[in-house]
């Protein structure tokens, strides 16, 4: 029965018997997995804020042969998320960003993108990176990394690549992009500014404050974007 160690996002805790709790956490080298916390539940116990949502610890666990649930022995916070939930705001997309991890990533699968991009937003988020922003980010590359983002730069019927500034259309389902030449009449046109977002959070990292570019100046192109990673999200989520 081994001893592993991992740092950890903590997503979600469910309360188990009278002092225990079952911890759902997605660990850098294991991927997300499911533990045991004994004694987690007591008012003192070894844990502390270690296994509040969207903290991240490093945890110590073991993992025993045909058991689904690891046993965690330890956890040391190596940053508290207590300012994530300060404000409304904060703690609804924050919970969103928790229930996305949860629902796209299988257990047992290390996906360090992925984990570096949650790191990533998060530190945007308290260096005031605005949250529609944020959220909008965040939604692209979880879909791009699931393979679930249609190619919005390559018309799917003549195969021409587009540039940021072309007119293209999404085709019935909004699962692929058809330039102005090949434009279907049932087809759904894309705003102008949404190429341009898109673009941007494609070739660059959410960083420090004021450094957001389109993402603070267009908009009607995050709104509009948000609006179409909530519809593929829900078709990926729907499959």
């Amino acid at each position: 029965m081994p001893l592993y160690q991992s740092d950890s996002i903590i997503l979600k805790t469910y309360a188990l018997g009278e002092a225990d709790r079952i911890v759902v956490f997605f660990s850098r080298d294991f991927g997300k997995l499911r533990g045991v916390a004994n004694g987690a539940r007591r008012m003192k116990n070894r844990f502390g804020a270690t296994l509040e949502p969207l903290a991240l610890s490093r945890l110590m666990f073991f993992e025993r042969e045909n058991r689904d649930l690891v046993r965690i022995q330890s956890a040391d916070l190596l940053h508290s998320p207590m300012d994530l939930f300060a404000e409304y705001d904060r703690a609804v997309f924050a919970a969103q960003v928790v229930e996305l991890i949860d629902k796209f990533l299988p257990e047992h699968e290390p996906h360090d993108a992925v984990y570096r991009l949650v790191g990533m937003t998060i530190d945007a988020i308290r260096q005031n990176c605005p949250l529609t922003a944020a959220a909008c980010y965040f939604e692209v590359w979880m879909l791009r990394l699931a393979g679930m983002f249609p190619d919005l730069f390559r018309c799917a019927v003549c195969m021409r690549p587009l540039d940021v500034a072309e007119e293209r259309h999404l085709s019935p389902g909004l699962q692929s992009a058809v330039c102005s030449h090949c434009e279907l009449r049932e087809g759904v046109a894309v705003h102008r500014e949404v190429p341009v977002v898109l673009h941007w959070i494609m070739k660059n990292r959410l960083a420090g404050e004021a450094e957001y570019g389109p993402l603070t100046e267009l908009a009607k192109g995050v709104r509009d974007l948000h609006e179409l990673n909530q519809y593929w999200i829900r078709h990926y989520l729907e499959r």
